[in-house]
């Protein structure tokens, strides 16, 4: 989120060079009008980047991240979006309420863990096999499961195939319920000192309430 403040940092800088280049172009140059506009856009970029650039560096700095590697994150954070969305899809093939919550628990799941990467990058590294193989191979089973579960006239060997699928897709919850508590870990551990903290401070306000 700071990270898209630094972008409309940079639009409220690029805008008046913008509009000052090209108005300056059309009063003293003698070029033609597309000239002037190309004239603007060269100043706005001129305005935008430099100013973008220094509003994020504070930022990519505090949370210890190359614009590079911001970068390279935001784009996996994006194609998984894009993997989770496809997961939603999937529940009007669903034909049961016990699989309804399996594929619910999965794609709530997937959303909160990469939602949070969105919000603290820098816990991408933590949970990197999320993005390389487990969101994947979630979607991969859930959708050939939904598709094939609904389909009539199986036969025995299908129907245990199936339920072999169904136990995979068991396995891969308890996976994806491990990467979540592993990007939260950080949190909990701030919370549990936060309330040590607490604790030491309320018996140190007795024992000065006893004196």
């Amino acid at each position: 989120m700071r990270y898209q403040i630094s972008r409309v940092f940079g639009v409220f800088a690029g805008v008046p060079v913008a509009v000052i280049a090209f108005f300056t172009s059309i009063l003293t140059l003698d070029i033609s009008f597309i000239l002037d506009m190309l004239i603007g856009s060269v100043g706005f970029v001129l305005g935008y980047i430099p100013t973008q650039r220094l509003t994020s560096r504070s930022y990519l700095k505090e949370i210890n991240l190359t614009r590079k590697d911001y970068r390279y994150i935001m784009h996996q954070i994006n194609t998984a979006q894009s993997k989770i969305k496809r997961i939603f899809k999937t529940f009007i093939n669903v034909r049961s309420i016990n699989d309804f919550k399996l594929v619910n628990d999965i794609y709530r799941i997937s959303r909160t863990v990469n939602a949070t990467v969105r919000q603290r990058p820098d816990q991408f590294f933590n949970i990197e096999s999320f993005y390389y193989t487990h969101i994947d191979n979630a979607l991969n089973l859930i959708e050939s499961y939904t598709r094939l579960a609904k389909m009539p006239m199986k036969s025995n060997g299908e129907r245990q195939m199936l339920q072999q699928t169904r136990i995979t897709l068991e396995e891969v919850r308890r996976t994806l319920v491990a990467d979540l508590k592993q990007v939260n870990a950080q949190d909990f551990e701030q919370l549990d000192t936060e309330m040590r903290l607490n604790k030491i401070y309320q018996k140190r306000k007795e024992m000065e309430h006893e004196k």
